[in-house]
This record gives C-alpha cells, structure tokens and sequence, in this order.
C-alpha cells in the first residue's frame, strides 16, 4: 500500500471515529443526559431513547419532528406564553431615628443578639464612639436587643424605651 494511500486511510479512520462522537454527543444532548445540570437522570438499561419527543430547552418549533421513521410530524398546540416571575424587591434597610450613624450590619428578626448591661447605668449615643451626643441611658443589669451593628461588632444599636442609640458591646454581658 502507497504511502499516500495510508495517510488517506487514516485521514478517513479519523473522521469515521468523529462522526460517531458527534452522534453519540447530539442523542444525549437531545435525550436531556447533558442539560447542564448535575446529578441528571440517565435511561435505565433496556430503556429506549425516544427522539420524537421534544428536547427539553429547545426552542426550535421543528425539534420535534426528528423521528427514526419517516411518518408525518404531529401537530402541537401551542403552550401558552409563561409570565416572567415578579423581581422581588429588596428589603429596605430601616433608618434608626435620632442616631448620627446608622448601622452597617442589621440582624433579621429572630437573629438579633441579646444582652444585659453589666453592673452600672451604660450611655446610650447617637453613634458608635464616646465623641457622639449622649442621648439616654440604660440602667444596669437590663436585657436589650441588638438591631445592628458598627463594621467590628464593637458597639450595637438598641431600642430602649422608644429611644435607638448605641451602645459599647464591651459592657454587655451575652
């Protein structure tokens, strides 16, 4: 055998042995074994691969039509168009009266921290640091609920009597 005869011969191994991979990749794609989703189902053994039903994802009105046989493409009524789910709006963030800084971490209800003041009266301020406004103050040995925080953790926003205001954690017993 020439030479030249060889290398067609392999040449058309080649692409003998990639028109099969193409027909194996495109039936699992249309079977939905490869619908980018993991842990997808796989036909049982014994199980046919019906390609007549339409590929899950697939747009094409004509994707239905590809059947081992020739018989004639079944009519389907159209699927009426579904509604686009809602965006859900965000969850506003609640602005504290009276304080001069706002939190940067809110705890969700049923998630906030409590605490007991330690064993004297402790500032409430409009913000977390003792250069902010005093602007209440919350007796010793009273449980308060953490609203937020500061970006450390190191003071927290309370409500006490209707009044926010924050509060040095280091004082706090929880």
């Amino acid at each position: 055998m020439s030479e030249i005869r060889k290398k067609a011969m392999t040449r058309l191994v080649l692409c003998a042995v990639a028109l099969v991979a193409c027909i194996i990749f495109s039936v699992l794609l249309l079977s939905g074994t490869f619908d980018g989703k993991t842990g997808g189902s796989k036909p049982a053994s014994g199980d046919t691969i019906s390609s007549s039903a339409p590929a899950e994802g697939v747009d094409d009105p004509t994707a239905d039509s590809f059947t081992a046989e020739s018989t004639p493409a079944e009519e389907v009524p159209a699927e009426p168009e579904a509604t686009p789910e809602p965006t859900p709006e965000p969850t506003p963030v609640p602005e504290y009266e009276g304080l001069s800084v706002q939190p940067t971490t809110y705890y969700n209800e049923g998630e906030q921290p409590t605490y007991t003041v330690g064993d004297s009266n402790l500032n409430m301020r409009s913000g977390p640091g003792t250069d902010y406004d005093k602007i209440g103050q919350v007796p010793a040995s009273t449980g308060v609920t953490a609203l937020g925080a500061n970006e450390d953790g190191s003071w927290v926003v309370v409500n006490y009597n209707g009044t926010y205001g924050w509060l040095k954690t280091e004082f706090l017993n929880g």
